[in-house]
């Protein structure tokens, strides 16, 4: 596997959006489903602004086979956690949409997009990095927690592709 991982560059918003959209047929009637929708989230104007902001990173093997976006926006249930890093906001980095092409699941792309984040984010001056997760998304918990993210609990947050439920939420000091 030759894997690159880089900024995703305006122009590419389509076919950003074809994995994502992809992704979520190829995981429907999987053990771990998402609870992401077409059309919702992600959604085409969310590719565009994350790839015009530069925050949407690709990994790529022949094509898209990985994909996230890192950014400060952390979601409004994030205030309720108890999180190991206290400091300012503007120091923490939020994981979303981080997403591997199940024909390349288990070979070492998460987590070298974990890995690429991370070192983005130290180099950025980011203290922490968090993200929430599924709770039934163990293969993703087994990731993040075999990387050192530590789990801080679960609670209830609004996106608008699943309504109110409970995620996991995760931090990594970096």
């Amino acid at each position: 596997m030759a894997l690159s991982i880089r900024k995703a560059s305006v122009g590419e918003e389509a076919a950003v959006l074809s994995f994502y959209e992809n992704l979520i047929d190829e995981m429907r009637g999987s053990p771990y489903p998402l609870r992401w929708e077409k059309g919702v989230y992600p959604a085409a104007d969310d590719i565009a602004d994350a790839i015009r902001a530069g925050t949407l990173y690709v990994a790529e093997d022949g094509g898209i086979v990985g994909a996230f976006i890192v950014n400060h926006t952390q979601g409004e249930g994030y205030a309720n956690v108890n999180w190991l890093w206290q400091g300012a906001a503007t120091q923490v980095a939020v994981l979303h949409l981080l997403a591997v092409a199940p024909s390349v699941q288990r070979r070492g792309v998460g987590r070298a997009l974990l890995q690429f984040a991370a070192g983005r984010c130290r180099a950025d001056g980011s203290r922490a990095l968090r993200l929430d997760t599924l709770p039934w998304n163990l293969p993703g918990k087994r990731l993040y927690e075999g990387f050192g993210f530590q789990y801080r609990g679960d609670v209830e947050v609004y996106y608008p592709s699943t309504g109110q439920i409970a995620f996991s939420m995760y931090e990594l000091l970096l």
